[in-house]
């Protein structure tokens, strides 16, 4: 046999390892070939004896020297039968050393004789030292040889010893889109002897079986078997199991879905769902992304068949928990709109005895069909699914338009009709928003700072809407309340802006076509314009900012200059109007609006920031929109006049104006403005013709939803009292004697804004001696209940094991509630409990699906 350093140094460092292990180690050398490996190692703290016919004087020495001290005992000869061997007690305590490879691999990874067998099949593993080294920190003293080849695989994958994982990893390390690929179970494993191992560790715990497995049919077979849409696997429960791991996996997810859309090409999942069998319901299955897109058409179908609400609510509350939600949250969205739209209009009674009765109903309820309209058609234009979506948003336009604006805005301009000067009791006037909403705050002593935000077209539903919001985010810190004013006539920006003012006088320049308004003379045009106003009534200590400049300045500087000489700031905002009021951008109206809420809670943190605790968020307008192009016949001809030298969609002002049917003319007076001159306003929905100019989105006439105008009053809490709802386990049994695992769930409180808040548990079953191995399929669960009542917050937990399972029998679980928080991959540990699992009459659980 040829020698070299390298290997005599590699059997010197053998022994030396052995001989840390046991105080005696014997080697036998029948044909004395390791005679010079043996002559030339010299270890230190170590005796070297040579063994011909002097073995009782060996042990006489070796029975008297102290206990630490280590002996090698070389024999050039075979290893003696028991009954001749004068030292079999010393080698049953000590260890035999072999330098064969197979032993010395055995030797470097600290494996007994017995795996001899096991080294010698997989030498190509134990060529590398860093995986000897590694195997030898992973070994435990029970380990089987099938253990030790799972701890291999895992070594080669660079994973934990989990077939699970090695199986995870797999998918990762190919496309299945590419009909070329390498199988990555054989490129990883088989040169190192270890693909049938691995197979053979699937089979036990998937049940798999293939004379030739790979991993293409493999997840065939996988996906067919969590999956209810045909062909029907016959995989172990722990399919089922493997992939909702698979698919919570925040790193794997890509490699899923990449998968998950092949296979449900491969098996034609489309044409299955195209025509499903009758009774087919996919539950909460969420295998393919098809049986996603499949369970939206058919809501749609049954919203406009005879499912109730709550149906398809509790069909949505069952996708929530699907992977491919987030993908159609929009569409899910929309749909609960429509619902709740549907539902508003059931019981809503549109007549409007008088001025102040409308105003009231449209404050109390008649906003929430604007509102519902408004998020649908977010969310619709949101999901990008315009064909799919085309029958609810047909049928929602129709509504809206038919069923509400018409009816509403018909009723309304009835009274209008009857007015003789613009002014209600049931809303004080927008004029009065100042003295009312800033001056009076500010001449308390309560009050030192106060930040004014006026948003462009924040109308009321809008307002209600982000006020909510406010309300049911936990740690914000500010108190919201919703008043409104009657804005004023004609309910443009301008305007409005000016009527926020401090002043008595407002005039408008009605030469100008943009109509500018002056203020007690002053000019009210542009922030330079309102910052002179403010200033003078705050005697140099008001400012009007935009509220990108706003936002721009660094709070510990700049920012804390403006608030040292500054005791109201107001902030000028104009998302939604500043989109809404262009042909181009109007469609994006409902949009413009949820990003006008994002940058209304950019500025609020600012003004925490800089320590404010007063606020006031209002408009100067609010708006009337269809997401839908207008219909020819709302339009409205300008009427016969003396002059028209304003002409917008909603108004037009002038003299000498002789009003056509369905128009209301108001003198400058009876809208409590200066000059002389009359205005005409398109009732109902009518709109001037005005060319160049959008039509969806607009502002200026007498309708509620533009002239309803928003007043959020805002205060710092002190404290974030409020807490999420707390989970109580009940009836949890101390024993499992069958496949399954049932429980209750209890809700201490009712959901209630700022108070108790809802909180989402994930829910788990794991082995104590292993807790990275998943025994059942995650259930997740939202505590949102608001039920007075405590036996309605209880919820029952119905949790299958797997196959899996069975192989902890007599052994502890661990039942598992974790909280999932929003943007975080991994869950906090609210509860754990003990169980322990008996199977009476062997394994039962591969009856279990």
């Amino acid at each position: 046999m040829t020698r070299t350093p390298l290997s005599t140094n590699r059997i010197h460092d053998s022994l030396n390892t052995a001989l840390a292990r046991k105080r005696v180690v014997f080697w036998f050398d029948p044909e004395a070939e390791w005679a010079s490996e043996y002559e030339s190692y010299v270890p230190v703290g170590v005796e070297k004896r040579q063994v011909n016919g002097n073995e009782f004087s060996l042990k006489v020495e070796i029975s008297r020297a102290e206990l630490d001290q280590r002996f090698l005992l070389y024999f050039p000869a075979a290893k003696p039968a028991e009954a001749d061997n004068w030292l079999l007690d010393l080698l049953l305590a000590g260890h035999e050393f072999k330098a064969d490879r197979a032993s010395l691999d055995l030797e470097d990874a600290g494996l007994t004789l017995e795996f001899k067998d096991l080294a010698q099949q997989h030498k190509a593993f134990f060529r590398s030292p860093v995986r000897t080294t590694k195997l030898k920190q992973l070994l435990r003293p029970n380990d089987d040889e099938r253990v030790v080849r799972l701890k291999m695989l895992a070594i080669l994958a660079k994973q934990d010893a989990s077939i699970d994982l090695l199986l995870l990893h797999a998918f990762t390390q190919i496309d299945p889109t590419d009909p070329d690929a390498e199988d990555p179970i054989e490129e990883l494993y088989g040169k190192h002897q270890l693909t049938e191992h691995f197979w053979a560790a699937v089979a036990s715990k998937f049940g798999y079986i293939n004379p030739q497995p790979n991993l293409r049919d493999f997840a065939v077979a996988l996906f067919s078997s969590a999956s209810c849409v045909p062909p029907k696997g016959d995989l172990e429960s722990h399919a089922r199991v493997f992939l909702s791991w698979w698919k919570d996996s925040v790193k794997n997810r890509s490699a899923f879905e990449q998968w998950s859309n092949h296979l449900a090409d491969q098996l034609k999942v489309e044409a299955f769902l195209m025509d499903p069998p009758q009774g087919f319901d996919p539950g909460d299955d969420d295998s393919y992304q098809l049986i996603e897109q499949f369970c939206i058409r058919r809501l749609l179908e049954r919203f406009h068949a005879t499912a109730t609400d709550s149906e398809l609510l509790e069909t949505i509350r069952q996708r929530s928990s699907s992977c491919w939600f987030e993908q159609h949250e929009h569409g899910y969205h929309a749909i609960k709109q429509a619902l709740q739209f549907r539902s508003l209009l059931a019981n809503a009674d549109l007549q409007v005895p008088s001025i102040d009765e409308g105003l009231k109903r449209y404050c109390n309820s008649w906003w929430k069909l604007d509102q519902a309209y408004r998020r649908f058609s977010f969310h619709v234009r949101s999901y990008g699914q315009p064909k799919l979506m085309q029958s609810l948003r047909s049928w929602m336009e129709n509504q809206y338009v038919n069923n509400v604006l018409l009816p509403l805005t018909n009723h309304w301009s009835d009274r209008v009709t009857e007015m003789s000067s613009w002014s209600c009791e049931a809303l004080p006037a927008q004029q009065q928003f100042h003295m009312r909403y800033v001056h009076a705050p500010l001449s308390s002593r309560e009050v030192k700072r106060l930040f004014v935000v006026i948003s462009d077209a924040l109308r009321y539903e809008a307002a209600r809407d982000f006020a909510g919001r406010l309300k049911a985010q936990s740690g914000k810190g500010w108190q919201a309340e919703v008043d409104a004013v009657l804005g004023v006539l004609p309910s443009y920006t301008q305007l409005g802006m000016a009527s926020l003012l401090p002043g008595n006088k407002r005039a408008i320049n009605t030469a100008d076509s943009n109509a500018p308004v002056t203020v007690d003379g002053s000019s009210a045009s542009g922030t330079d314009n309102r910052d002179k106003i403010l200033k003078a009534y705050a005697k140099e200590r008001g400012i009007a900012i935009q509220a990108e400049d706003f936002l721009n300045l660094a709070t510990s500087t700049d920012g804390a200059e403006l608030t040292k000489h500054h005791d109201l700031i107001v902030i000028y905002h104009n998302r939604i109007d500043h989109i809404g009021d262009k042909r181009e951008s109007e469609a994006d109206t409902c949009k413009a609006v949820e990003d006008a809420f994002a940058e209304l809670e950019q500025i609020l943190r600012k003004i925490s920031s800089l320590k404010g605790n007063r606020a006031v968020i209002t408009a100067d307008h609010g708006f009337l929109f269809q997401q839908e192009p207008v219909d020819a016949n709302d339009r409205s001809a300008f009427p016969d006049a003396k002059e028209l030298t304003i002409k917008k969609k909603r108004f037009a002002i002038g003299s000498g104006i002789e009003p056509a049917a369905g128009q209301k003319v108001f003198t400058a007076e009876q809208l409590k403005l200066e000059g002389d001159w009359q205005a005409v306003f398109p009732l109902g929905l009518d709109r001037f013709p005005r060319s160049g100019a959008g039509n969806r989105f607009v502002h200026g006439g007498t309708s509620l939803q533009e002239v309803v105008v928003p007043v959020i009053t805002l205060k710092k809490e002190r404290k974030d009292e409020s807490r999420e709802v707390k989970a109580e386990l009940l009836r949890v049994p101390e024993k499992i004697t069958t496949a399954r695992l049932k429980f209750s769930l209890f809700q201490d409180e009712p959901c209630e804004a700022k108070r108790f808040l809802p909180i989402t548990l994930r829910i788990t079953v794991v082995p104590k001696a292993n807790e990275k191995e998943l025994l059942c399929e995650p259930v997740t669960l939202r505590l949102d209940s608001t039920a007075v009542e405590p036996r309605e917050r209880e919820q029952l937990i119905d949790l299958k094991l797997s196959n899996a399972a069975g192989g902890y029998n007599n052994q502890l679980l661990e039942l598992r509630i974790d909280r999932v928080l929003e943007g975080v991959q991994t869950p906090v540990r609210l509860e754990t409990r003990e169980v322990k699992l008996l199977q009476p009459f062997g394994n039962d659980f591969d009856d279990f699906g």
